[in-house]
């Protein structure tokens, strides 16, 4: 005979079932945040484009996995539902640890960031478009002496928009650093079956 569950046991079911997908989700989002970073160095002569569409193309996969991986974790805490919250202290098997509500914080961060990068990349790509155009531009003997100042301020423009983004990246491998410290310590004291 099947009894039936308690609403406090569904809760505690799903509670499981979203600490396991969050756990699953960071660890794609931590490799998928590593694959962001193709090897060699971007300011190398001609490599700058590759790295850039390289980057381009797999952040838009980091962001999804980013934000399921949020959704998970904000689930896992009954984010937004404090009611239904009771802490490691009071209950050790499905309590919430004050590391999971900060992970959810550092998530929401990555997040922002991420979509600050993705902003940066279209703003650049419109920029690399009106360069080409200037390009062409250059071509026709008329204003070429104005287009060549533009041109030459755009490459020094790369040059910085380049450093900015290795900038963005090595911070976000730090703040990494921290949460997968903290994403350690949530996986070692949770034990759920």
């Amino acid at each position: 005979m099947i009894t039936a569950l308690h609403h406090s046991d569904y809760t505690l079911k799903n509670r499981a079932f979203n600490c396991r997908m969050r756990n699953r989700y960071y660890e794609e989002v931590y490799y998928a945040f590593r694959a962001l970073t193709p090897g060699g160095d971007p300011s190398a002569p001609g490599t700058y484009s590759g790295w850039f569409q390289h980057l381009a193309k797999e952040i838009k996969h980091y962001e999804r996995l980013l934000m399921t991986c949020l959704e998970y974790a904000q689930a896992a805490v009954f984010y937004g539902k404090a009611d239904n919250a009771t802490l490691y202290s009071k209950d050790k098997r499905w309590g919430i640890l004050q590391e999971e509500i900060f992970l959810v914080h550092f998530l929401q961060e990555l997040l922002s960031t991420t979509r600050y990068i993705i902003s940066r990349i279209e703003t650049d790509r419109m920029l690399q478009q009106w360069s080409s155009s200037m390009q062409d531009m250059k071509a026709k003997p008329v204003g070429s002496g104005f287009v060549t100042s533009i041109q030459q301020k755009l490459n020094a423009m790369n040059a910085a928009t380049l450093d900015e983004f290795k900038e963005l990246m090595k911070h976000v491998m730090e703040r990494f650093q921290i949460g997968n410290t903290l994403f350690g310590t949530v996986q070692e004291l949770q034990n759920f079956y």
